[in-house]
C-alpha cells in the first residue's frame, strides 16, 4: 500500500497557480510530465528536485477542494482559520511525501496515454508507468473551475489519493478526533508506520 501511495504522491506531483484550458491539458501535461522525469533523473538533491517539479505542476491541483474530499464531513465542522490550516498542512504533507520517494523512481518512465472528456465537467488524463515491471495506469482528474480545469485526485492502479487519505484522517479521527488529524499532518508523520 505504500508503493502504491507513493507512487501516487509521485504522479501527483508531477503534474503552478494557472490552471488549464480543455482543450491544452493533453499537451501540457505530457511536456510537464516529460520535464519532471528529466529533473528526476539529474541526481540532484531530493528536495531540490522535489521543488523543481512542485514549480511544474502545482498550479494545476485544487489543494483545497481535494483536502475537502478528504476529510469528508468533518471539513465542514472545521471554521475558516482551520479550514486554512488544514489544506496547507494538507498540501505539505503530499509534497513530503512525494519528496522522501523521488529516488525510488529514477528509472522509471511516465507516458502520457491520452485523455477523454468523460461528462460535461470532467476530464481523466491516463498516462502509463511500468512499476516492478508491470505496467500501470495514473489517471489525472480534472475538473472545471473558473473556466479552467484544475486536478482534483489522481488514481494509479484503481487507487486514489483522496481516498487514502480519506481513510488514514477516517482511522486518526475515530481514535484522536480533529486535533489528531492536526497534529499528524503538522508533524509530516501521517503515513507512519504505527
Amino acid at each position: 500500500m505504500k508503493k502504491v501511495f507513493v507512487i501516487l504522491c509521485c504522479a501527483l506531483l508531477c503534474v503552478n497557480l494557472y490552471a488549464l484550458p480543455l482543450d491544452s491539458i493533453e499537451s501540457e501535461m505530457k511536456a510537464r510530465i516529460d520535464k519532471s522525469m528529466k529533473i528526476v533523473k539529474t541526481n540532484k538533491d531530493s528536495k531540490i528536485m522535489a521543488d523543481e517539479i512542485f514549480a511544474l505542476f502545482d498550479f494545476m491541483f485544487d489543494y483545497e477542494l481535494m483536502a475537502k474530499l478528504s476529510l469528508s464531513k468533518e471539513y465542514n465542522n472545521l471554521d475558516n482559520r482551520q479550514k486554512e490550516m488544514f489544506v496547507s498542512y494538507y498540501k505539505k504533507s503530499l509534497q513530503q511525501n512525494f519528496a522522501s520517494k523521488l529516488e525510488l523512481y529514477k528509472d522509471n518512465t511516465i507516458e502520457v496515454v491520452g485523455g477523454e472528456q468523460i461528462k460535461e465537467n470532467r476530464y481523466n488524463l491516463t498516462a502509463s508507468i511500468v512499476i516492478d515491471g508491470a505496467l500501470s495506469y495514473i489517471i489525472f482528474k480534472f475538473y472545471p473551475k473558473n473556466n479552467d480545469w484544475l486536478i482534483y485526485d489522481v488514481d494509479i492502479i484503481g487507487i486514489s489519493v483522496v481516498q487514502t487519505y480519506r481513510s488514514q484522517f477516517a482511522d486518526i479521527l475515530k481514535s484522536s478526533g480533529i486535533d489528531g488529524v492536526f497534529d499528524r499532518l503538522k508533524s509530516g508523520e501521517l503515513f507512519a508506520e504505527e
